[in-house]
């Protein structure tokens, strides 16, 4: 039996609770970066692999390597005993949840702990009974999966609105997490994406520092699944594009990081949406499988609650 988890947290504390079985991280970060179909392995180790080595300031032939043998330690795996997968209900979890539901479509017992509560919050008796209430994958979800997956590897946006409009009862938090995916789109409203709306309204509401930022930006329990270092990148790109929605001010590398931040006028006039963020900077970014331009382009109607091409 094989555990795959969410964090190595998680996998230290299920160790620890002497959970049966190998316990194993998975570490990926689907939410980020391109994630493109089609995809030989070679190609789809490469592109993963450059990603995050920049994204994240890692050593490219050891990122490369590490996801090189995650890939081929999924493919070994296919007839154990019994794989489980352990994930909760964010956005973070579900794409990699979905990624594994497709990869692991033929193994021989494919289980799944798709937990509503954050499991790095329980301790190690917690734990145990919730490995007990594991249940076998069945079909129909892993249909499901594949449909989402396919969904949220589409080149094109409106692809998501499917899985927004429509209830899945056989797959929980599905509906809520590919909105939540979706409201990372440029908003009609103003231009931002929900993470950058929410960051720039806790700093106008006077979180400056970073931790109270960090605290007020997803609601207990969190839905986006952001580490700090994650919610960081994005406050950056707040602070470094072509017109500043913020301003950063840091004091050394500490974890979490001591940072002070203050809103723009550039950036009043975007969060008041008496101005357009991507009229002012250039899109340039990827979302599962879209690649947001100035020339390719696809914003979140709120009011509709549909993804919408447009040319700006």
């Amino acid at each position: 039996m094989i555990h795959l988890h969410n964090g190595d947290s998680v996998a230290i504390t299920a160790r620890r609770a002497l959970v049966p079985g190998r316990h194993v991280a998975f570490r990926e970060t689907f939410i980020t970066g391109p994630v493109r179909p089609g995809l030989r392995p070679n190609e789809w180790i490469e592109e993963r692999a450059r990603f995050i080595a920049g994204y994240y300031g890692e050593h490219l032939l050891r990122t490369r390597n590490e996801l090189l043998e995650q890939e081929q330690m999924l493919d070994a795996i296919r007839d154990d005993e019994e794989i489980v997968l352990w994930f909760e209900h964010d956005l973070f979890c579900l794409a990699n949840f979905l990624y594994l539901l497709v990869r692991l479509t033929k193994a021989r017992r494919l289980s799944a702990i798709w937990c509503p509560r954050p499991l790095g919050t329980m301790n190690e008796e917690e734990l145990v009974t919730t490995y007990l209430s594991r249940a076998a994958v069945p079909p129909l979800m892993l249909r499901i999966a594949a449909e989402a997956w396919k969904a949220y590897t589409a080149h094109e946006g409106t692809a998501l609105n499917r899985f927004i409009n429509q209830d899945w009862p056989d797959f929980p938090f599905l509906r809520d997490g590919m909105t939540l995916h979706a409201t990372r789109f440029p908003s009609t409203r103003n231009g931002l994406g929900e993470v950058e709306q929410r960051a720039l309204a806790g700093i106008e509401g006077g979180a400056k520092d970073f931790s109270l930022l960090f605290a007020r930006f997803d609601a207990d329990p969190p839905r986006y699944g952001f580490g700090d270092g994650e919610f960081l990148r994005h406050l950056r790109r707040l602070a470094t594009c072509a017109v500043p929605m913020i301003t950063i001010s840091e004091s050394g590398d500490t974890t979490p990081p001591k940072a002070l931040f203050a809103i723009t006028p550039a950036g009043r006039k975007v969060l008041a949406g008496e101005a357009d963020f991507i009229e002012l900077n250039n899109a340039d970014q990827w979302l599962g499988g879209v690649h947001l331009t100035g020339e390719q382009l696809w914003r979140w109607d709120a009011g509709a609650r549909e993804l919408r091409p447009s040319e700006r």
